[in-house]
């Protein structure tokens, strides 16, 4: 019988009376998965609706802070109506540029005189559609400057705000004391419909006008763009900056004044008595005036040449 090798190493591990580790350790037990309280959801959820509201509220003011002006003044670039007498057309108010920007109509008077009547148009349109108004007014036998603001007729630069429009009209008198060379005494602002606030302030804040003329304002521009239903959602009285407040520059004005309006507007009856209201609490000295028919061309006229006798001295 074979010997054994006592070299030889035998493949069994001794028994140590210890338990070997496993070479795999064991997986742990699956743990149950954890359960979102549906409260958390219906809050989440409100949470995401209510930030969309409010994000679509504030994007809807936005946009009517800054196309807010399109509710009171609507301009028009079309010129396709003119004066019938002659007239020459006045490029003034140079920009940064160099370039002028602002367009007027110059109706200069059949006999030499330097009173002259600055027209200021109303917010829709442009001066085409006061060619026959300007027609009228040069039969008062004064000179007339008529002009368009920015965004209007032929004059460039931005949008018309209340504000823009205002020193425009400011121009156009500086223009006419500067560059013309006529007295502010001689000056004779006139404002109609939306333009009667400027005329109002524009006399304000240059008492050496010695008076003004006011033509069917708008007494309530702001209410009347802004009173529909939808509106009332919105701030607009801060969302909206141009108000052309006609009754705050009447109140602020001691200059004599002609106020013109047209008779009863079945139309529109309620513009019709705010008008009558504003021109009886306008402080005097004042002159006023109703039309049975709208600017009937002779009593408007007779009208003008009263006011212009009693209140502006012969130049």
């Amino acid at each position: 019988m074979a010997s054994r090798n006592p070299n030889r190493t035998s493949k069994t591990a001794p028994a140590t009376g210890r338990r070997q580790p496993d070479r795999y350790p064991p997986r742990p037990a699956a743990e149950a998965p954890e359960v979102v309280d549906p409260r958390w959801l219906l809050k989440a959820l409100g949470a995401t609706i209510a930030a969309a509201i409010v994000l679509g509220y504030l994007s809807i003011c936005l946009l009517v802070y800054q196309g807010g002006w399109q509710l009171i003044l609507h301009p028009a670039t079309k010129m396709d109506a003119k004066p019938a007498v002659p007239f020459d057309l006045i490029h003034f108010d140079a920009a940064e540029t160099g370039a002028p920007r602002l367009t007027a109509w110059w109706l200069p008077a059949e006999s030499p005189t330097t009173l002259t009547i600055l027209y200021l148009h109303g917010g829709d349109g442009s001066l085409s559609n006061s060619a026959s108004k300007l027609d009228l007014l040069h039969q008062v036998g004064a000179n007339v400057f008529a002009i368009d603001y920015r965004g209007y007729g032929l004059s460039s630069g931005p949008h018309p705000t209340e504000a823009r429009m205002f020193e425009d009209a400011a121009a156009a008198l500086d223009d006419l004391t500067t560059t013309r060379h006529i007295p502010a005494a001689s000056i004779v602002p006139y404002g109609e419909g939306l333009g009667a606030v400027l005329a109002a302030r524009l006399t304000h804040e240059h008492p050496e006008l010695l008076a003004y003329i006011v033509d069917t304002p708008d007494p309530d521009a702001f209410s009347r763009a802004t009173r529909s239903p939808q509106s009332r959602l919105l701030p607009m009285r801060l969302l909206v900056q141009e108000h052309f407040d006609i009754a705050a520059a009447l109140d602020s004005s001691k200059t004599p004044k002609l106020l013109l309006a047209d008779g009863f507007d079945h139309a529109d009856p309620q513009r019709t008595h705010e008008n009558q209201a504003l021109f009886h609490v306008a402080p005097t000295p004042k002159m006023t005036v109703t039309f049975e028919a709208p600017s009937a061309p002779t009593p408007y006229l007779e009208s003008i040449h009263r006011f212009l006798d009693e209140y502006v001295p012969h130049i």
